[in-house]
């Protein structure tokens, strides 16, 4: 399979465009009010252009056609699109054993 780049670069622009509509809305903060620019803050600001390529690479290798804005919009939308998936598996109803087995759940 030849891996097209152009969408893994729109995704990536997504993801790094959400990092500075990020960094715009909190110039209109008072400083004080304002996140600090930590270790993790700086893990995310490069993390999201590269989930955002990392997602639209799994689009594609899962034979989706994305490219253009449905690259860009999946970059930009790439944090959503993760915390959707966490909340779905944080929220699951089946207990689990200890030795990650799957116990049976009466009602």
């Amino acid at each position: 399979m030849e891996l097209p780049i152009e969408p893994l670069v729109q995704a990536g622009i997504g993801g790094f465009m959400l990092n500075m509509m990020n960094l715009y809305q909190e110039s209109k903060i008072p400083k004080a009010d304002r996140v600090a620019k930590d270790g993790l803050y700086w893990l995310f600001f490069f993390f999201w252009p590269i989930g955002g390529a990392l997602l639209a690479y799994i689009y594609i290798s899962s034979g989706y056609n994305i490219q253009g804005w449905l690259a860009f919009t999946t970059g930009l939308t790439v944090p959503t699109t993760i915390q959707s998936i966490i909340d779905k598996g944080m929220g699951s109803k089946i207990p689990v054993g200890e030795v990650d087995d799957v116990e049976s759940v009466e009602e």
